[in-house]
Parts: C-alpha cells; sequence; structure tokens
C-alpha cells in the first residue's frame, strides 16, 4: 500500500510529464485538473491535488486541494476501487474523433442532469453504471470549455493517456 507521500509524488511526476507533453489544444482555459487518492479513499481529504492547475506555476500538491477533482474520483472509486486517478482535459469535435478513430479508449458522455442534481455529479455517477470508461465528457457549462475526465489507476497511466492523445491531435492537424 502506497503511503501519502507516495501518492503524492506520483502525482507530481505525472504532473511534470503533462505540463512537458501536452498539446495546448487539449489545455483549457482554467488549467488541467488532476488528482490521485489513497487506496480505500472516501473523502475530499483522501484525494491528492494541485492546489492550482497543472499549467500554473509554482503549485503545490496536498491532499484536499481541489473538492472537484475529489468529487470525480471518488464517485469513480465507488464503482472500481482501483481507478484512483483522473484529469481534466479540453474536449472539442476533433479531440472526440482523435480518441474514437485513433486510440483505443472507452469514452462515455453524460446527458442533462435531473432537477436538484449536479450536473457533474451526477453525470459521472451515470457514466459509471456499466463500468467505467476511460474517459468521461459532459455538456459545455456556461463560459467553461467541454471536458473530457481521463481516468486510469494512476497518475502515471492518465499522463500517458494524456501524451498519446496529444500526439494523435498533433499528427491530425498537420
Amino acid at each position: 500500500m502506497q503511503t501519502r507521500e507516495e501518492v503524492m509524488a506520483a502525482l507530481q511526476e505525472a504532473a511534470s510529464a503533462i505540463a512537458a507533453g501536452a498539446d495546448s489544444q487539449l489545455i483549457p482555459k482554467e488549467g488541467i485538473r488532476m488528482g490521485y487518492a489513497i487506496q480505500g479513499a472516501t473523502a475530499q481529504n483522501d484525494v491528492c491535488s494541485k492546489d492550482s492547475r497543472i499549467t500554473e506555476n509554482p503549485s503545490v500538491i496536498r491532499f484536499g486541494a481541489d473538492p472537484v477533482v475529489a468529487r470525480v474520483i471518488l464517485t469513480i472509486i465507488r464503482h472500481e476501487g482501483c481507478l484512483r486517478s483522473a484529469a481534466s482535459v479540453r474536449c472539442t469535435p476533433e479531440i472526440l474523433r482523435s480518441i474514437t478513430d485513433d486510440l483505443a479508449l472507452d469514452a462515455c458522455a453524460y446527458g442533462t442532469s435531473p432537477p436538484g442534481s449536479a450536473t457533474m455529479d451526477w453525470g459521472v455517477e451515470s457514466c459509471c453504471r456499466e463500468g467505467v470508461p476511460d474517459i468521461i465528457y459532459g455538456q459545455k457549462m456556461a463560459g467553461n470549455d467541454v471536458i473530457l475526465w481521463i481516468i486510469a489507476e494512476t497518475p502515471a497511466d492518465v499522463a500517458r493517456n494524456i501524451i498519446m492523445l496529444s500526439g494523435c491531435i498533433s499528427y491530425t492537424s498537420l
């Protein structure tokens, strides 16, 4: 079982890889959010994330830093406990086409949430009922980009998928 320090180190290493290798088309205007939970996580303080987005420096990694990332990861963990890391990247039709045409990643979109439900919480939950996909994406919120949540067991796996996706969109835009 990993210590909290090992979780923090793994997240920092993956964030550095993403900062160095992600195509700028994938970076939402708010920056990339990313987190990694300890094994058996049940609360926001069990999820390590960056105080600021990956594109900003300096940033501090700490437990409980980003409630949005924590909610996404904790929802996923309820369905599949080994999937403890996620990151948000920008979504466009071209990026979605790269996922479906070039990568063997399973993507799931969520629709409008029922009245009284938080859109993102309901959306992530609705996409995980039949198994957790590699990518979850939602609807455009006022003034924000549509977001893809890249999901994997470790931050290194998330970073690898983001960098792979970066290569596909860079290649197809030539």
